[in-house]
């Protein structure tokens, strides 16, 4: 009997035991630490703010320019320094005259203006765009003042102006000097050039053609030598001698080269001009040459001192 209850107490012993080690195993589960979570992208991405360069940047007027009128108000970093400026025309009236145009960069409300001398009801054009890829911008705007008396202006990026060197035709009347404008308009830009028509008004030409560039100093100045004439009205443009006059054989130099005769009746064709003295031409039979002019104010230009009038059946000047 004393053996059975000793076995007894044995048995209800090892149970507990039991009992204790096998809930041991599960402590260690309850009480382990969380899994240290995965890095989501938010913690590694770039804000947006952080380029917003990307954002303004416009691959029209990288290396060019690109005519804004019709798009106006137009926004660009103009100075690329991630903060964007808007450009604009709008009229202003001087006291008791037309209204102009004025153009406007505004920049964190802090506006630039120009007033130019444009009336705001004829013809003009407004670009932008980086000339001379300088990672800076520049603006441009022709307009016209009368009846074909088109200025031309340009702006650095602050809507400082920009200086044309001294305009040869400028020799007729006065002394050359630098401007903050030029007389023609702008034709468009090509190969990092500006291409302008200016007014030579040179035995019946009105417009001739040039290439300007920026240069680094802020100055525009041609690319060409000389003023050339639209070849699709060369027909028009042929005059026809009535009076002998001296030409030359055609060269750029100083010395215009040897002299010949033209005849009563031939034709000649003007080609190019430097605008103050020289006029390049060819005749029907497709001889080159030269005539020299002197600048009159009465007569517009003189040849061996008669009036250029005298020496052709017409002068087809046109406005």
């Amino acid at each position: 009997m004393k053996r059975c209850i000793l076995c007894l107490l044995g048995f209800l012993l090892l149970g507990c035991t039991s009992a204790r080690s096998g809930a041991a195993p599960a402590a260690p589960s309850t009480a382990e630490p969380a899994p240290t979570p995965v890095p989501t992208v938010t913690v590694t991405l770039v804000p947006e703010t952080a380029a917003p360069a990307q954002i303004l940047e416009d691959e029209r007027i990288l290396g060019h320019c690109l005519s804004i009128v019709d798009e106006l108000p137009y926004v660009v970093d103009l100075d690329e320094d991630g903060t964007p400026e808007t450009v604009d025309l709008v009229t202003y009236a001087p006291a008791d005259e037309y209204p102009r145009w004025a153009i406007t960069v505004n920049k964190n409300d802090q506006e630039k203006r120009f007033e130019t001398d444009i009336p705001y009801d004829m013809p003009h054009d407004l670009w932008v765009g980086d000339l001379n890829e300088d990672g800076a911008y520049e603006l441009f705007f022709h307009g016209d003042m009368a009846s074909d008396d088109y200025l031309i202006y340009g702006f650095r990026s602050d809507l400082d102006c920009l200086l044309f060197e001294p305009d040869e035709r400028a020799v007729r009347w006065e002394e050359p000097k630098q401007s903050t404008v030029f007389a023609g308009y702008i034709d468009g830009f090509e190969d990092g050039h500006i291409v302008i028509e200016g007014a030579v008004d040179m035995l019946g030409t009105h417009w001739g053609v040039r290439n300007f560039a920026l240069g680094d100093d802020g100055v525009i100045g041609p690319v060409s030598t000389v003023w050339t004439f639209n070849d699709e009205i060369e027909a028009d443009r042929q005059l026809t001698v009535t009076r002998e006059l001296t030409a030359y054989k055609a060269n750029l130099r100083k010395d215009p080269g040897e002299a010949f005769t033209l005849k009563i009746g031939e034709k000649i064709c003007p080609l190019a001009s430097d605008g103050c003295e020289r006029l390049w031409f060819e005749t029907e039979e497709g001889q080159g040459g030269v005539l020299l002019l002197t600048p009159d104010k009465e007569n517009m230009w003189l040849i061996d001192g008669v009036p250029e009038a005298e020496y052709f059946e017409s002068l087809p000047y046109t406005g």
